[in-house]
């Protein structure tokens, strides 16, 4: 990611995430919180950008001194690393039917219904945004005039000179299709993700294929070549693969986590998970920033940080207790829906409530409340569309169950 626009980010959104108790040898459910963590910072950074420009530290016209860029503290909201945590707990998890049950048809059938899956929701938050255009629900322009955020005055990107003419027929191209296919962002910005989501998932899929039969030396070559190959194709893949290699060490019973090894992994990726500028602590980083913007740094450290959570939280009890408290089950399980949804809510209900209540009470207080009147709006929306998507979901496996049928070994 670059500096100007913040990440827009997207979830993984497998089928294979658990809805119940997960078997412990897998440890699903804790990473299933973990998704709904980063599901949760993503929500902050965009809020951060619309209404706090000045605390993120990359926003030209406010002292970088003053923002949260530098110290380990910028994990809280650092939107890009959830990004990239979303597509290594993809890699870690897509893959792990095909391990447990050696079965060709698993991967055949979830290859062919991973873009009837992922398209339930996209499409219907693109036509959310729309008809929140159509009624005139949105006040992101408004509300930019009083944040100093030109980032919101754009609509995240989609927006950006004003001139958007919504239409319906746009609306569910852009989450049926041109989100698959290149970096759509007209009616909902993060949906941005959901290409690298797909190509990621079907990479994900072949390389377990490839992997899970050859000799350990082989696949970790394998694996190695793949890293590198993505490097010129998209950079943001790496984190499939290395998810990937994660869950095929795993399962092969070559990932052993001690415990007193495991917070020292889950500290360490917290550091790695909060950089994003070589400057404070993360200034010796300097010398992985290069000229071409694709931000290498970036990737490869929240990358790093990611793998090394997912292994902290798969070698401590404590920290899968937590992710698989209630509250942890309830973010796991809506944050899909959060993270297409929050987006439409912040440029309207958001905006709304700053504008309303901030001739009455002072700016802070005017955020605060905002803040506070979104959440349940979002929780409610997320569960709403978290029963929706089940269905969804449900309908998908039935008729791939129908339709595909393949040898049981490869």
């Amino acid at each position: 990611m670059n500096g100007t626009p913040p990440a827009r980010h997207d979830p993984s959104a497998g089928d294979e995430w658990p809805r119940g108790p997960a078997p412990a040898s897998g440890k699903l459910a804790e990473l299933d919180g973990l998704r709904g963590v980063a599901a949760l910072i993503v929500v902050v950074w965009h809020f951060a950008f619309a209404f706090l420009p000045e605390r993120i530290g990359i926003v030209s016209q406010f002292d970088p001194a003053a923002g949260l860029i530098g110290s380990p503290a910028f994990a809280l909201i650092d939107g890009p690393g959830a990004v990239m945590l979303f597509f290594v707990l993809s890699g870690y998890v897509l893959p792990l039917g095909y391990f447990r049950s050696g079965q060709t048809d698993v991967v055949l059938r979830a290859v062919a219904k991973r873009w009837f899956r992922l398209i339930g929701l996209t499409v219907a938050a693109a036509v959310v945004s729309y008809l929140l255009f159509r009624f005139g629900l949105y006040h992101y322009r408004e509300a930019a005039s009083i944040t100093q955020s030109d980032w919101l005055r754009g609509f995240g990107g989609g927006d950006v000179g004003g001139q958007l003419q919504p239409s319906l027929a746009d609306a569910v191209l852009e989450g049926s299709v041109f989100a698959f296919v290149r970096n759509a962002d007209v009616y909902d910005p993060v949906l941005w993700t959901m290409r690298d989501e797909l190509f990621g998932s079907l990479l994900t899929f072949g390389l377990g294929l490839l992997i899970w039969r050859c000799r350990a030396s082989m696949a970790v070559a394998v694996l190695v070549v793949a890293a590198a190959a993505t490097q010129y194709v998209d950079p943001r893949l790496i984190a499939f693969v290395c998810g990937l290699a994660l869950s095929w060490a795993n399962a092969r019973g070559m990932l052993t986590i001690p415990r007193r090894s495991a917070p020292a992994c889950l500290l360490l990726g917290v550091v790695l998970f909060g950089y994003f500028e070589p400057r404070g602590l993360y200034a010796p980083f300097g010398i992985l920033k290069e000229a071409t913007g694709l931000r290498y740094d970036q990737i490869w450290l929240h990358t790093i940080g990611a793998v090394l959570l997912i292994a902290g939280i798969l070698g401590s009890d404590r920290a899968g207790r937590l992710l698989t408290s209630t509250a942890g089950r309830v973010l796991g399980r809506l944050s899909f829906p959060v993270y297409l949804f929050h987006f439409p809510l912040l440029c309207s209900l958001s905006c709304w409530l700053f504008l309303t209540v901030r001739p009455a009470v002072p700016h802070t207080a005017a955020l605060a409340l905002a803040a506070l009147g979104t959440v349940p709006a979002l929780l409610a929306v997320g569960y709403a569309f978290a029963r929706l998507d089940e269905i969804w979901l449900a309908q998908v496996n039935r008729v791939a169950q129908r339709v595909i049928v393949a040898p049981r070994r490869a």
